[in-house]
C-alpha cells in the first residue's frame, strides 16, 4: 500500500519538474545521453533516490531498455488519474487575486468533501489579474465569480448593444 502512494508522489514530481523544465523532453529524446544519465535525470525529477532500489527506479529502468523515455509524461499523467479515481481523490484548483487563508482552504476542502465524498487535493493559485472573487476548477467543472470575467461580461454586453 504505502509504494503506490508513494510511486503516486514520486510521478506528480516528475510531472511538475517537466513543467518547471520544459527542456527536459528534449534531454530525454537526446541519443548521446547515456541511459545512466536519463536514469539519474528521471529519478531526480521525480523525488527519488538512485541508491534506493524500489518501484519507481524500476519502472524507470523499464522504460527507459525498452526506449518508451518519450512517453514517460504521458504514462506519468495516466497513473496519476487512475490512482486519484481508484482513491477517490478530486484536485480543485482555486485561483483568487490573493493568496487565500488556512482557514479558509480548511473551510472549503471540508465543504467539497461533503459535497463530493472524495478526498480533496487542494491547489490555491495566486492570479491578481482576477481583481477579486475567485476562480474554481473542479474536475471539470469551472465556477468564475472574479471581477474581471464579471467586468468582461459587462463590457461584451455593452459594446454588443450599441
Amino acid at each position: 500500500k504505502h509504494q503506490e502512494t508513494q510511486i503516486y508522489e514520486n510521478m506528480k514530481m516528475l510531472v511538475e519538474s517537466f513543467h518547471e523544465h520544459t527542456d527536459l523532453a528534449e534531454v530525454l529524446d537526446n541519443p548521446l545521453i547515456s541511459e545512466k544519465k536519463k536514469m539519474s535525470l528521471l529519478i531526480t525529477a521525480g523525488g527519488g533516490k538512485e541508491e534506493e532500489s524500489d518501484l519507481y527506479n524500476k519502472f524507470i529502468l523499464l522504460v527507459l531498455r525498452h526506449r518508451r523515455e518519450e512517453f514517460i509524461l504521458f504514462m506519468a499523467h495516466g497513473f496519476i488519474e487512475l490512482y486519484r479515481r481508484k482513491k477517490r481523490i478530486t484536485r480543485v484548483v482555486f485561483s483568487a487575486p490573493v493568496k487565500i487563508d488556512p482557514k479558509t482552504e480548511i473551510h472549503l476542502k471540508a465543504k467539497l468533501k461533503e459535497e463530493t465524498g472524495d478526498t480533496i487535493e487542494f491547489f490555491g493559485v495566486v492570479q491578481p489579474e482576477l481583481i477579486g472573487g475567485f476562480s474554481l476548477m473542479i474536475r471539470n467543472l469551472r465556477i468564475d465569480a472574479s471581477y474581471s470575467t464579471g467586468l468582461r461580461d459587462i463590457r461584451e454586453e455593452l459594446l454588443n448593444n450599441k
